[in-house]
């Protein structure tokens, strides 16, 4: 049987019923398909853009939270009539507050026109088709749980329920939750391959304070959060579904989001040493700024379900002012900056999100900003401690290291490669002509470093060079001085590289050329024992 598009006109049709009270639920649990027939309302909506849907919670501009709800609003529902292939059916209840609000939802679609296959030549519906491609209808049968209302009775010989949404709402109006369930006419034209059916589905659960407020949310009408039928939220355990909660400020706006993976979405990205059951979340929090922008400031942080907060970032670079040193006056001015703490050693607590972060000094903790130079800042601070013991100044490689006593005094100084004199000026010449060093330094490339040393009155002293040295001669292989004229021969670039290739060796030691230590491994092995060179890294867990 072939039905016209159309065929139900606008049909908004009142069935309170003069018992029934506000709030209750207008779905029954132990039959999601059954149409309710008494205390609600239902009015018919097109699909498409007037289908109404669940919409995820929300931060509005002035940092307050919408929370999960049915849009559009019913308020602005006016369509009121099905499409000639689908349609939706709308169930209102009271509200308790004088108002109306949906309360379930069922998707049908026409038993003849297919709302996914292509219009025909003349704009007409394409007709529906099985799964052998031919042409056939969906055929009628008796449905006993829709035909029970009077106006679904005379819809169920030209479109068929696909699936139904009921929605529950909790004594305060908030809505709580979300079941579906699909009907076997969705397999009546594919016997042989059948979908598997969505029978009491719980889709969606959310939990308020006694203040009325979003505290989590889990799951979407198109979510699955569980393949078992019947199960309820309260069954529902963290890191087996998709979890977001809420903290809030004082004045109601919205402190923090926080969220949690499903488990085997986050499993290739945690270190098999983790607990079992342990899982990673993300999450934002907004904080209430002073000063030049004022306004809310995002955080965003990454966490472990046990451990806590291990990195956080974050554009609002007067973030904990308290760890600026002098140097961050010298923040970078071009284009995208970004401020980042790390927590490579001890995770942070989420307990510091509820006091605005001001409490994370308490922890040890890595500073990274950019510098106007173009390198990257890194400073370790030691738990209840303001001041950095060190410093790292990175490009490619770590060009320079600094290190800094329990008084806050720089105590050392190591450098790799070239460093800006915008970082720091070098003054190699000046230790050469006062007779401390006596080869000339390699300063870029590998093996390129020089350690300084400072006293408890700040003064410098070079303790440590590395240089080239040519086998053959057994001498130094740079002339030196280095500024004044080189008497020896110039090779081309391609004979000096296949000289240095058979020839030369790296060697290291005091100012005066007294080796220490010789070969490119044993070099930075020895550096990084004896200083502590690049030793810290943001390896969680593990350090080199």
């Amino acid at each position: 049987m072939i039905v016209k598009p159309g065929v139900l006109g606008l049909m908004v049709v009142a069935l309170w019923a003069a018992s029934a009270r506000a709030g209750a639920a207008c779905s029954e649990r132990a039959d999601l398909l059954a149409s309710p027939v008494s205390g609600v309302s239902l009015l018919f909506n097109e699909a498409g853009r007037q289908r109404i849907t669940l919409q995820w919670p929300q931060v509005q501009i002035d940092g307050s939270l919408r929370v999960p709800t049915l849009l559009p609003a019913v308020a602005d529902d006016h369509h009121g009539r099905f499409g000639p292939t689908e349609g939706q059916v709308v169930y209102l209840e009271r509200d308790g507050n004088g108002g109306q609000r949906v309360c379930r939802l069922e998707q049908w679609e026409s038993r003849a026109y297919s709302p996914t296959e292509r219009p025909r030549p003349d704009g007409a519906p394409g007709l529906r088709r099985d799964e052998s491609g031919n042409i056939r209808a969906v055929p009628y049968r008796d449905v006993p749980a829709q035909e029970r209302n009077s106006i679904l009775a005379k819809l169920t010989p030209h479109y068929y329920m696909v699936r139904a949404e009921a929605y529950f709402y909790d004594q305060g109006g908030h809505l709580v939750e979300a079941r579906l369930q699909e009907t076997e006419d969705v397999n009546a034209l594919s016997p042989r391959f059948p979908k598997t059916l969505m029978i009491d589905r719980l889709a969606f659960c959310a939990v308020y304070n006694a203040k009325g407020q979003l505290t989590s949310t889990t799951g979407g009408i198109n979510e699955t959060l569980t393949t078992v039928p019947g199960t309820q939220c309260a069954e529902l355990q963290g890191g087996d579904v998709a979890i977001s909660s809420y903290r809030y400020h004082a004045d109601g706006t919205l402190l923090a989001e926080l969220r949690a993976p499903r488990k085997k979405e986050e499993d290739n990205g945690l270190d098999a040493r983790e607990a079992p059951g342990e899982w990673r979340g993300q999450g934002n929090a907004w904080l209430d700024a002073t000063g030049p922008g004022g306004g809310r400031k995002g955080v965003f942080f990454g966490f472990f379900k046990t451990k806590g907060i291990y990195s956080l970032s974050t554009e609002y670079m007067d973030f904990a002012a308290y760890d600026a040193q002098p140097l961050y006056k010298e923040l970078s001015s071009d284009g995208f900056k970004k401020l980042q703490y790390d927590f490579p050693n001890q995770r942070v607590p989420l307990s510091v999100i509820d006091d605005q972060f001001a409490s994370l000094d308490k922890y040890p903790r890595v500073r990274t900003y950019p510098h106007r130079s173009g390198f990257t800042v890194m400073e370790f601070f030691d738990a209840n401690r303001r001041a950095p013991r060190q410093r790292q100044w990175r490009g490619a490689d770590l060009n320079r290291q600094e290190m800094y006593g329990a008084d806050g005094r720089l105590t050392r100084v190591i450098h790799y490669g070239g460093i800006s004199q915008e970082v720091a000026r070098e003054d190699l010449k000046r230790y050469a002509e006062s007779g401390v060093l006596k080869v000339t330094p390699t300063t870029s490339g590998y093996a390129s470093y020089r350690v300084y040393d400072y006293d408890a009155k700040g003064k410098e002293s070079l303790v440590f060079v590395c240089w080239q040295h040519d086998v053959p001669s057994n001498k130094p292989l740079r002339h030196f001085p280095w500024w004044t004229p080189d008497p020896t021969p110039k090779r081309s670039k391609e004979d000096a590289l296949i000289y240095g290739m058979k020839n030369v060796a790296n060697r290291c030691g005091t100012p005066d050329g007294k080796i220490l230590i010789q070969g490119l491994a044993q070099i930075n092995a020895y550096m990084a024992k004896q200083y502590g060179y690049d030793v810290e890294k943001l390896s969680y867990d593990e350090v080199r």
